[in-house]
């Protein structure tokens, strides 16, 4: 296995993307190395090879046949939010693949509609200057009213979509919105 996941790395992408179909049998069958296997395929979205590929149909066959037997929602949510971050790379023929894999995914898990329908949780900054202000007056300390915000401002970051996490069950995607369709959606309006 590890000899396979290194080929995905190492060689072109159209032999990378046989070495994931194998491995995505492999973890399919036999339940070996799947969050591996995911990290991978989350990562492989990012390669800049994949512009050039002439395998874009066989990709994209393996990204449906994967993401349609996850059970980890939020995975699926974190590869829908980075397909669609990637789109604005590719041809249009990718483009509409990618946005078919998603119309066929949201019929697999309806769950996928909340990132289009439902708004992201968002407080406002200005509670937390609030409780700032009140730890001021409580200790009487502007030093710990500092850190105080600053531990409040760092939980918020942690529990916001990261598009650098490298494992996408971290990413947060699940607590965020498809902001990246408002594009293709002024397209598809004109």
């Amino acid at each position: 296995m590890d000899t396979l996941f290194r080929i995905t790395h190492s060689s072109n992408f159209n032999t990378s993307i046989q070495a994931l179909m194998l491995i995505e049998q492999l973890a399919s069958t036999k339940h070996l190395e799947v969050d591996r296997f995911y990290r991978t395929l989350y990562e492989s979205l990012l390669d800049h090879r994949l512009i050039n590929s002439s395998k874009h149909a066989l990709y994209l066959n393996l990204m449906f046949r994967a993401l349609k037997s996850d059970l980890n929602m939020k995975r699926v949510k974190a590869f829908a939010k980075r397909m669609m971050q990637v789109l604005t790379l590719h041809q249009p023929p990718f483009v509409c693949g990618v946005i078919f894999l998603l119309r066929e995914l949201e019929s697999v898990f309806p769950g996928l509609k909340s990132l289009l329908n439902d708004p992201e949780a968002n407080e406002e900054d200005e509670d937390d200057l609030g409780d700032a202000s009140e730890n001021v007056l409580a200790n009487g300390s502007l030093d710990s009213a500092i850190r105080s915000f600053q531990i409040q401002k760092s939980a918020k970051i942690s529990k916001s979509y990261d598009g650098r996490k490298r494992d996408p069950e971290h990413t947060n995607a699940n607590k965020s919105c498809l902001w990246e369709s408002v594009s293709f959606d002024k397209i598809r309006q004109t």
